[in-house]
């Protein structure tokens, strides 16, 4: 696949092209007891095996109908060397330095743990027994390397996920007296209503409203979207498909043919402290909780953007009326108030949805080209009971965000993100906030961090003063995290077969 050309549907996995809005996931990883026995079962997934369920591509859905589930796996470099063994991960290494060599660390390597904040209560030794889910006998290791495949089920209904996970565990080959995968870890995620919507996350914003318009795919044409019900111009700028699908040929990488039409992805498992959350923007007796919550991720609760309406929320947005917004230049159907925010009076420089991704603000560290380089496909969900007021805080209940965060270049991607955006201080230029807009406020300071100002959340009022409301504490915490590649179709095969293209 060139750089410019259409994706091609047949051979990338459904997830990375659409959002299939299945209510009802479980997230599953496995272990491989063997290497053979895991090979036969890639192969029995693969579609058109004939087999009871089989991974899902982007195709679009005969009559536009929903099937009864979807399925999407990944792998980890460990579970990589299972299959195909060290030569030939050393080739595909390096044929693709700039992708793989991330990859190839892992999510627990100490460089990329300490930039991206799993420090402290989020360090790897303290990853996926903290949330439940864990099966092995034994406790994880710190560097996850018993962790190979991650599958990821989607389904309309609890009853369904049941039944459908039970069929993908009788595909498991039989060896040596026991299964050649076994089950390591799960997580089921159900969703959050606020009325009659179903979109929302444990700290009450509704969720799934931007992500990246992937260019050269069928998706991205009206007539598409006008069929699927969306009635509202898309003015989000286009990401080029090779961000997403890996191209053996794009301007930014070299990648191996194995590589070619899969992608990468962070796996992660994110609790989150609605308690400590809710007692924080609540703390100032000055200010409404609705309006320090709405600085903080820059949207109010039901998803509205501060840029469009900072005085509430609008209830008359729709679509793609959440999302058509830029923060410098208007976007043409951009709704709201006229003139930038350049000074991060309606929307806070510190504010998540700017700091993970800033559109067409240049002035933001790294952000050239705007609205490229550095998106992420987001396919996370929630996870566990909504929080009560007066529920006991001890033992903690289970709750947060599960699920992919996608991209071909996990550096230029995730990582950058995390490290350079979320985690950092020194967000944008000129900045005159009391703390350089600190770092993101849902997020929190990292363990120890010894700057004062990161335990203060600051905006901007809009006349040139600044309201400071001290005690912003790490309200998410990382329970688990894979970096993994997600195969195309013919690479899955290829896997199967336990060797690379020439």
């Amino acid at each position: 696949m060139n750089a410019d050309q259409l994706a091609d549907m047949e051979d990338i996995q459904g997830l990375i092209l659409r959002g299939y809005n299945f209510r009802y996931i479980r997230y599953i990883i496995f272990s491989i007891a063997d290497a053979q026995g895991a090979r036969d079962f890639c192969a029995d997934l693969l579609p058109g095996s004939g087999k009871p369920m089989c991974i899902t591509n982007a195709e679009p859905w005969p009559g536009g109908v929903k099937p009864d589930y979807c399925l999407n796996i990944g792998l980890t470099y460990s579970g990589m060397l299972q299959l195909i063994g060290q030569p030939d991960c050393d080739t595909v290494a390096g044929d693709s330095p700039e992708l793989f060599s991330i990859f190839q660390q892992g999510a627990t390597y100490p460089n990329n743990t300490a930039a991206i904040g799993d420090t402290g209560a989020s360090a790897p030794k303290n990853w996926w027994k903290n949330s439940g889910g864990w099966l092995l006998k034994n406790d994880p290791t710190p560097n996850g390397s018993e962790l190979h495949l991650q599958l990821t089920l989607f389904t309309h209904n609890p009853e369904s996920r049941e039944a459908y996970y039970h069929t993908l565990l009788s595909m498991i080959p039989a060896a040596g007296g026991g299964q050649a995968v076994v089950p390591a870890f799960y997580m089921d995620s159900d969703p959050i209503a606020v009325g009659e919507d179903l979109d929302y996350i444990h700290f009450g914003y509704k969720d799934s409203l931007s992500q990246p318009r992937i260019g050269n795919t069928l998706w991205n044409k009206k007539e598409v979207r006008l069929l699927t019900g969306v009635s509202t111009v898309d003015d989000r700028p286009v990401v080029p498909l090779y961000h997403f699908a890996i191209a053996t040929s794009a301007p930014s990488y070299n990648a191996h043919k194995l590589l070619e039409n899969g992608t990468f992805a962070a796996f992660r498992l994110l609790y989150q402290d609605v308690g400590a959350f809710n007692s924080f923007i609540a703390s100032d007796k000055t200010t409404s909780p609705e309006l320090v919550a709405a600085k903080m991720c820059g949207r109010w609760f039901d998803g509205t953007p501060l840029v469009v309406s900072p005085g509430g929320e609008d209830k008359s947005l729709k679509d793609f009326d959440f999302t058509n917004f830029n923060y410098l230049t208007h976007t043409p159907n951009q709704l709201g108030p006229p003139g930038p925010d350049d000074l991060g009076a309606r929307c806070p420089y510190a504010a998540h949805i700017r700091r993970a991704n800033p559109r067409d603000d240049s002035g933001v560290t790294g952000n050239n080209p705007p609205n490229e380089v550095h998106r992420v496909l987001r396919r996370a969900s929630p996870y566990g009971p909504p929080y009560k007021s007066d529920e006991p805080k001890t033992p903690e209940v289970k709750r947060g965000l599960v699920g992919l965060f996608i991209g071909a270049n996990l550096t230029d991607q995730f990582q950058f993100i995390m490290s350079q955006w979320i985690s950092n201080g020194g967000f944008r230029y000129p900045d005159k906030s009391p703390n350089s807009s600190g770092i993101d406020p849902l997020f929190g300071p990292q363990a120890g961090d010894p700057d004062p100002d990161n335990h203060n959340f600051a905006y901007n009022t809009g006349n040139g003063k600044y309201k400071v409301i001290p005690g912003l504490e790490r309200f998410i915490r990382t329970d688990g995290s894979l970096y993994l590649f997600l195969p195309g179709i013919a690479g899955l095969k290829s896997l199967s077969e336990g060797t690379i293209p020439g």
